[in-house]
């Protein structure tokens, strides 16, 4: 968890593509003849370049409007009302960060809690019982949001920038990608980077909710851990992502797992993170 994360993970949609596709040619429409001084080609590639730097952002953003990404049909597992509730917090925390908040609110983006989150594992160098220690870091977000993850199983699918938030077939929300990898394959997790995480939010009628993300775990290092620090410790780094994943960015507070490295002996929430945690679970539902 030390170093430069990728906290506000985002995944590419080739409909921002063909969209800013459109764009470029009605520009090129409205203003036809190059400007003096400057070539065809030249413009060309300025358009190129226009449109290099729109994607850059639409990556770095992660917020795809309806009109760009639009919604699915209703998951067949939603509920009508949240699945759960976060705990109501005796003590009051401001020991936390969001990875993003509502337009003009210091809300924060989060799931629906009406829907379960699925996930889906890449196995390739998980740790020994690493499905029952996702569960039980599964468990930790449960307990502290209320939101309900659902580990489908195993998927012999990597992550990749092509990744899209929807099925091909647009029916529903791709699950999170829990994936065990390593330096060689996911060169950020280089150094004593153990994993980062981050979700993918789409826009309805001015409020945005995460829909879909990844998970990345460098399964080396935290059998390191788990060698050497024992089961709670490597454990501690599951949490520590999802945490990422479900809304939560660092806080520099001794005594909170969401520090940007973990702290020797730390193993549970602090007080911070609990707070962090119980509002993301406190989120809207998405009305489809």
């Amino acid at each position: 968890m030390k170093g430069s994360l990728l906290e506000s993970l985002t995944l590419a949609d080739a409909r921002r593509r063909r969209r800013l596709n459109r764009l470029l040619r009605k520009m090129a429409r409205l203003d036809p003849v190059p400007p003096s001084g400057l070539s065809p080609r030249r413009r060309a590639m300025a358009a190129v370049l226009l449109l290099v730097l729109l994607l850059v952002g639409v990556w770095r953003l992660g917020l795809t409007g309806e009109d760009r990404a639009g919604f699915p049909d209703r998951p067949a597992d939603a509920q009508a009302r949240p699945i759960g509730n976060p705990p109501s917090q005796e003590v009051t925390s401001t020991a936390f960060d969001f990875l993003q908040t509502q337009p003009g609110s210091s809300e924060p983006v989060t799931y629906d809690p009406c829907a379960p989150i699925h996930l889906v594992v890449d196995p390739r160098t998980m740790v020994d019982k690493g499905m029952r220690m996702l569960e039980e870091a599964a468990d930790e977000i449960r307990a502290a949001t209320g939101l309900s993850l659902v580990v489908d199983g195993l998927t012999d699918t990597g992550a990749s920038p092509g990744r899209t938030a929807t099925s091909a077939d647009g029916s529903t929300w791709t699950p999170v990608l829990v994936s065990w990898t390593d330096p060689d394959a996911t060169p950020r997790l280089g150094g004593m980077t153990a994993g980062y995480a981050g979700s993918t939010a789409v826009e309805r009628d001015g409020h945005r909710w995460y829909v879909t993300g990844v998970v990345m775990l460098d399964g080396p290092q935290i059998q390191q851990t788990l060698a050497t620090d024992g089961w709670t410790a490597a454990r501690s780094v599951l949490m520590h992502e999802l945490g990422h994943l479900v809304g939560l960015g660092h806080v520099d507070a001794r005594g909170q797992l969401m520090q940007p490295t973990r702290e020797s002996g730390l193993d549970a929430w602090g007080d911070g993170d609990r707070a962090g945690l119980a509002a993301v679970g406190r989120g809207r539902c998405i009305d489809y």
